[in-house]
């Protein structure tokens, strides 16, 4: 009898990567509860909470600034889809939580998609997820970042204007006139109001 029969075949199981940021982790150890950088398996009932309380949260935050019970992201499954889907649900009576670009009050829920910015306090988490097989577990994986993950996604990073080839701003104007008296190249035109 062949050996490769008797092999069970091991479920690949969705990765959920939190990716953390706070403008003073470097100075302070805001995660050292957390297991960072090795996934750490969770069952599908039950939710992964964060937040101050080591006893309510799973996964705690060395921060006073942080509600006691701050998140918790539940699994769950859409109608024909084979794959684990997530929500997250503000546990917090003071701390609003941003979702993407909606903010959701204490107790309300939102489906979490495949990539999203989550925002309170001062900390960002970018959330995506790495599908996988298994309806019964999944995995955490909680990575710190060196730079705000709303700066990369250019989420409320003011734009500058842009520079014509003269290095010149493009609205250098001061009492209604340009202020350089440079040739503009043909198809370029100032529009004056």
């Amino acid at each position: 009898m062949n050996d490769n029969s008797k092999l069970e075949t091991e479920e690949l199981l969705t990765c959920l990567h939190i990716n953390l940021f706070h403008p003073n982790q470097a100075s302070r150890p805001l995660f050292h509860n957390l297991p960072l950088n090795q996934p750490y398996k969770m069952d599908a009932e039950d939710p992964l909470r964060l937040g101050r309380d080591g006893q309510t949260c799973i996964f705690a935050l060395n921060d006073t600034s942080v509600s006691r019970k701050q998140l918790s992201i539940q699994v769950y499954k859409k109608d024909g889809s084979p794959f684990l889907s997530f929500m997250i649900q503000n546990m917090s009576q003071k701390v609003k939580l941003m979702v993407g670009g909606s903010e959701l009050r204490y107790h309300e829920r939102a489906e979490l998609d495949d990539k999203v910015l989550c925002r309170f306090g001062r900390y960002e988490l970018l959330i995506w997820q790495e599908p996988g097989d298994s309806e019964n577990k999944f995995e955490v994986l909680f990575e710190t970042c060196n730079a705000p993950p709303s700066q990369e996604l250019g989420i409320d990073v003011p734009c500058k204007p842009p520079v014509l080839d003269t290095g010149m701003p493009w609205r250098n104007f001061e009492n209604g006139a340009p202020v350089s008296q440079e040739p503009l190249e043909s198809d370029e035109t100032v529009v004056l109001v």
